[in-house]
């Protein structure tokens, strides 16, 4: 094409301010309004096998008694109290396991000998649920909230432990010999300046998993004993009250959520440098 043809062309010209907003806001409305769609559709399905009898009798709460259910466990004092000790053991394990997954991760898979010795190791422990624990936790722990911080722990640590083993070997080799041209030469020198930076996102994609994680290894150990959200869970699934495992339930659902999403805020803060 010739110049002159080119400069015949017309050039379009940028979208207005205005109307860049105007589609973002369109859009997030769309999310919002089938969002709340698909929630309204849910729910009536739930209504509508209750009402049916889809499920065994006495086993499907109505939707429309959760309102008064959650009234009950808050006046009757168990909401709060089983909430607390559960975040208690939570955030333990939750820590605990982050921290030793991503030092282990990190050693692994920058220090060749220290791979070589527990990769077997690895192999053998990995496949082992982390519930299986539980009769561990128990004889070693008691009945404690360290009991199941431990268990919580080790579901956590082999997420971290992957994903941060996964995301060393996937860096640019390059990026080290950059790092040795600047002096960047001893072990601990070339992981703070080249390895932390360019696996953060893989890291942090492991951190987030673990905390789904962490809430479902928690409330399978408290069916088995530790005091806490899934043992009223159980208690009230035994008198067969099963709105109130419900709410539970949501509860659940709604801390998660909360976690999540402050967990996304520090993450956008960390990664502030990507594009």
């Amino acid at each position: 094409m010739s110049v002159a043809k080119q400069a015949s062309l017309p050039v379009s010209a940028p979208a207005p301010a205005g109307a860049v907003l105007d589609a973002l806001w369109r859009r997030g409305l769309e999310r919002i309004v089938y969002g709340l769609a698909g929630l309204a559709l849910f729910i009536l399905v739930w209504r509508l096998a209750y009402v049916y009898g889809w499920a065994p009798r006495g086993t499907l709460p109505d939707p429309l008694s959760l309102p008064s259910a959650l009234l009950q466990e808050i006046e009757a004092g168990r909401l709060w109290p089983a909430a607390q000790s559960s975040l208690v053991h939570y955030f333990w394990g939750l820590g605990v396991g982050t921290i030793l997954g991503i030092v282990f991760g990190l050693a692994a898979a920058t220090i060749r000998r220290f791979d070589l010795l527990q990769a077997y190791l690895v192999r053998l422990l990995r496949p082992i649920p982390p519930l299986a624990w539980v009769v561990f936790a128990i004889a070693w722990f008691k009945v404690s909230h360290t009991g199941a911080a431990f268990v919580i722990a080790i579901g956590v640590f082999w997420l971290n432990y992957f994903a941060t083993y996964s995301a060393v070997r996937s860096v640019d080799p390059r990026y080290y010999e950059l790092a040795s041209a600047f002096g960047h030469n001893s072990y601990f020198s070339r992981a703070w300046t080249v390895v932390l930076p360019a696996i953060s996102p893989g890291l942090l994609s492991g951190v987030r998993a673990g905390i789904g994680q962490a809430w479902m290894t928690l409330i399978a150990a408290e069916l088995l004993g530790v005091p806490g959200m899934g043992q009223e869970m159980n208690a009230a699934a035994g008198v067969g009250a099963y709105d109130a495992v419900v709410v539970y339930m949501l509860i659940i659902s709604v801390v998660y959520t909360l976690c999540d999403m402050l967990f996304l805020t520090f993450n956008k803060w960390v990664l502030q440098w990507q594009p």
